[in-house]
């Protein structure tokens, strides 16, 4: 095995294209934060509670997604492509139904989950109106995270770059025509192409449907991109997408195994949001959440996504790794991630302070959702060292294929921020600011207790005798 396909250089070229896949994935909610702001805070302050909804979906997604990433990494490492291409059928299979189970409720129980998110009036009336809009094209979304992860599997980090940079260009370009339509150079006169939306839409008798505009508009580009994916998948890399054969039963639990300890995680954080959200910041005022929304998709919108591209390149070189049974690559690939980690933390902490005023004035046109926005912009900055270490190790032992300790330490730091948050912004009166250090101290702890675990150094040897 060369071991120059682990080093540093390897795993940089793998992660710049996953890193800007996520980010242009992420661009899809900064999109929506820049067009919604025409619709006014109520608008923006829905967006923000729904948010953590779309979270949630994503978790029930990654039944689908995070398997295949893993299982699809090792079976390659193992040499076996068709092992490879059978995971790839059943994952897709798996996100289809995942996503019709989303298609078939989510409208249903709209209603109740706005109720429970604690938003009123026509706050609420907007997060139903956004929220059912994104049930209703489920499907794309189910499928784009699992098409994304079997390409990353492969170690074809570019081709989910090229597929979220033809989905957010479309996006970009449906959302004013969705949301405004004729209206859209009135609402947003200084904004790029809201003067073509508005006669794009006199000329089709569109008026606009508001904030669900901004939801059919996200689905809608995330169906082009995963046709195109699907695409490739089967005539570029030469996966046979349809076998006649009926799906092995054993093999769609397999992979639903291995990313439901990832998958219960990233629901546990959605779901301790919807808390703090109902418990907590449903006290404080609209813009708070509307700020919330800014800070937490235009600023974690970019910082997160290049730490999960670092993170994720790195577990399919570890399980690649793993796969071969060179548990020392695979420890070798965890150190350079660090590395790495650190020096884009430090980047955008250094970053955050400075920019966080004049960039969060490009998306909130409101002077009270703007303030909000810079403080948790400001708090945010001291954190992002944590949040890079927890990706690094997270996905390491996702990479390893161990999953069972990551929602016992992601859901036990999560789950402390909901007394926190209300201990410090009500009892002791802290406010917004209080919520956000209580994220920033928990965000330390999760930290810390995954660098922990992988320190103890069972994940690789064990997996790498299984190999």
């Amino acid at each position: 095995m060369d071991e120059r396909a682990f080093g540093l250089a390897a795993l940089l070229r793998l992660a710049w294209p996953a890193s800007l896949s996520f980010l242009l994935n992420g661009a899809y909610r900064i999109n929506d934060q820049y067009w919604i702001q025409g619709l006014g805070q109520n608008a923006q302050s829905a967006a923000g509670g729904v948010l953590f909804v779309a979270i949630m979906n994503f978790a029930l997604g990654f039944l689908a997604a995070g398997g295949a990433l893993a299982l699809s990494a090792r079976a390659l490492g193992a040499g076996s492509a068709e092992r490879s291409d059978r995971v790839a059928r059943h994952a897709l299979f798996l996100a289809l139904l995942l996503g019709l189970l989303a298609l078939a409720f989510g409208p249903l129980l709209t209603p109740t989950i706005v109720g429970l998110l604690g938003l009123r009036g026509q706050t609420a009336q907007f997060a139903r109106d956004y929220l059912g809009g994104l049930y209703l094209v489920a499907l794309p979304m189910f499928l784009a995270p699992t098409l994304d992860n079997l390409f990353l599997g492969r170690g074809r980090s570019r081709v989910p770059m090229l597929l979220q940079a033809v989905a957010v260009s479309s996006n970009f370009v449906l959302s004013p025509l969705l949301i405004y339509g004729t209206g859209a150079s009135q609402a947003m006169p200084a904004a790029p192409l809201a003067e073509l939306a508005s006669r794009v839409g006199a000329a089709l008798g569109l008026h606009g449907l508001g904030l669900s505009g901004a939801a059919y508009a996200t689905g809608a580009s995330r169906l082009l991109a995963v046709l195109l994916g699907l695409w490739i998948l089967n005539r570029g890399l030469g996966v046979r997408l349809w076998t006649g054969r009926r799906p092995e039963r054993a093999l769609v639990l397999e992979i639903a195994r291995v990313s439901a300890p990832m998958s219960l995680s990233i629901a546990l954080y959605a779901g301790v949001y919807w808390c703090v959200l109902a418990l907590v910041l449903s006290r404080l005022d609209d813009p708070v959440k509307a700020g919330l929304a800014v800070g937490f998709q235009v600023f974690e919108g970019v910082s997160y996504p290049l730490f999960l591209g670092l993170s994720v390149a790195a577990a399919a070189l570890i399980g690649r790794a793993l796969g071969a049974g060179r548990a020392d690559l695979a420890q070798a690939v965890l150190r350079r991630a660090r590395l790495a980690a650190c020096g884009l933390a430090g980047l955008f902490s250094l970053s955050f302070l400075p920019l966080a005023e004049p960039v969060a004035a490009r998306f909130a046109a409101d002077a009270a959702v703007l303030r909000e926005a810079v403080l948790y912009v400001r708090v945010l900055a001291f954190s992002q060292f944590f949040v890079g270490m927890e990706a690094v190790h997270e996905k390491a032992l996702l990479g390893a294929g161990l999953t069972r300790p990551i929602p016992w330490i992601a859901g036990a730091g999560n789950l402390l921020r909901i007394p926190l948050t209300y201990l410090f912004a009500v009892p002791l009166g802290w406010g917004a600011a209080g919520v956000w250090w209580a994220i920033n101290l928990t965000s330390a702890l999760k930290a810390g207790l995954f660098w922990w675990r992988v320190r103890r150094g069972d994940w690789s040897r064990r997996l790498g005798e299984r190999a």
